[in-house]
């Protein structure tokens, strides 16, 4: 009884004690990566992902993080319309936005309907002149050199080169899928149900009770020894 109390006792105190420090030890903002420990807590990656192809690179949604290749892209995101490539910036149209990014993923501009962004984007394309082109439910606009105004594009939409959505390779697929778990379980999660056994599922935060009412049951019975022994 005594040797059983008291290993779960060394797990309430260690963790207890983690727990204290979390911010210490950021615990809060690192996340799990184990494969075994994500799957028990079944944990999955989203199985499908909208990408599009833009310059030999890829710009994909999974969930509500957006990617450029492997690098995941600052914010949250619930809609993808279209990405493309021009002036060496990329330009991903994200719900009623656009973000422009760098080769390495980072925002350089938010562009959205304050800037003179037209509502409704259903797609985006670039066209002859090398400037962005937005198609909206029945209007098309297309953007100055600068993306600071735009104006009513009338011209043949088919010289346009519209964003299509592409087949992810493989590998980048798993990566990202990879990436996507790893993002998800934070390890103040995992020491918090480890401390209350809630990790072993529905029957764990009993077996922790057990063992408190085992120590619980040690202490008066030692004490009542102890006592005896004095009189």
């Amino acid at each position: 009884m005594g040797i059983c109390a008291a290993l779960f006792v060394a797990v309430i105190a260690i963790t207890g004690l983690l727990l204290n420090h979390t911010e210490d030890f950021q615990f809060d903002h690192r996340y799990v990566n184990s494969d075994w420990l994500l799957d028990w807590y079944g944990i999955k990656a989203p199985d499908t992902l909208l990408s599009f192809a833009a310059h030999d690179r890829y710009v994909t949604l999974m969930g509500e993080h957006l990617y450029l290749d492997h690098r995941e892209v600052d914010g949250e995101y619930r809609r993808l319309v279209g990405a493309v490539y021009l002036d060496d910036l990329f330009a991903a149209a994200v719900s009623d936005s656009i973000l422009l990014l760098t080769a390495r993923g980072d925002i350089v501009e938010r562009l959205s309907s304050e800037d003179g962004v037209p509502a409704g984007i259903r797609n985006i394309g670039v066209d002859r002149e090398g400037r962005l082109v937005t198609r909206s439910s029945h209007e098309y606009y297309q953007a100055d050199s600068d993306f600071l105004k735009w104006r009513r594009w009338e011209q043949d939409p088919e010289s346009v080169r519209w964003a299509r959505p592409a087949t992810l390779d493989t590998r980048l697929a798993r990566s990202l899928q990879q990436h996507y778990r790893g993002e998800v379980l934070p390890m103040e999660r995992v020491i918090l149900d480890v401390h209350s056994g809630r990790i072993f599922g529905s029957a764990g935060p009993w077996v922790f009770d057990i063992a408190a009412l085992l120590l619980i049951l040690l202490s008066l019975t030692g004490t009542f020894i102890w006592l005896r022994r004095r009189h």
